[in-house]
């Protein structure tokens, strides 16, 4: 019998959403940082306004998690990532000891030819797996939290934006999805 060691995926699709209102939102926010400390992987993520476009952006994310993933998730904190050009982001995950098995996603409400792919990479006895994707306005990425991710530069000539966030059931939810989510990964390529 033949059965994959380690298969990880995402799941893709298109929003039909306000763009212009999201980056009218995101900018007219863009000082407020979660973290200005030097050196901080978040300096250059700025909070979400929870009403609005932004907030109907947050529900239908949850609802396509929920339609097409799991239906105890749901996100659990957001933000908005401003990348001009010439920068990128370093790689990343969005685990740790209080977020196992957690969904990431990115939407992408402002984009341009060579603003930057999202990649993810890992590496598997010593080879390095990479996958990427190019980002359009509209889509919407879901992902696993503990898969290593990075932008490449922004080679285009103007501002790339996107909404980024993390999802998992609400703690009342746990006993009914089992400490570990049932049937978490089953869509996103890894069996249980």
């Amino acid at each position: 019998m033949f059965s994959p060691i380690i298969l990880a995926g995402r799941y893709t699709t298109q929003l039909n959403l306000d763009n212009n209102k999201i980056n009218e939102d995101v900018l007219a926010r863009k000082s407020m940082k979660l973290d200005d400390t030097p050196g901080n992987t978040f300096q250059e993520d700025s909070f979400l306004p929870e009403t609005g476009e932004c907030a109907k952006l947050i529900m239908e994310v949850d609802r396509v998690i929920q339609e097409k993933i799991n239906p105890y998730f749901n996100t659990y904190n957001q933000w908005a990532h401003i990348l001009e050009p010439n920068e990128q982001t370093m790689i990343h995950t969005h685990d740790g000891p209080s977020a196992p098995s957690h969904l990431s996603w990115v939407y992408y409400s402002k984009t341009d030819d060579k603003c930057g792919n999202i990649v993810w990479q890992t590496t598997v006895h010593n080879k390095m797996v990479t996958m990427e994707e190019t980002p359009k306005e509209g889509m919407l990425i879901i992902f696993p939290n503990w898969m290593p991710h990075f932008t490449k530069k922004n080679n285009s000539n103007n501002t790339r934006i996107s909404i980024s966030g993390n999802a998992k059931p609400d703690e009342k939810d746990y006993e009914a999805v089992g400490r570990e989510p049932k049937n978490l990964f089953d869509i996103i390529g890894i069996t249980q």
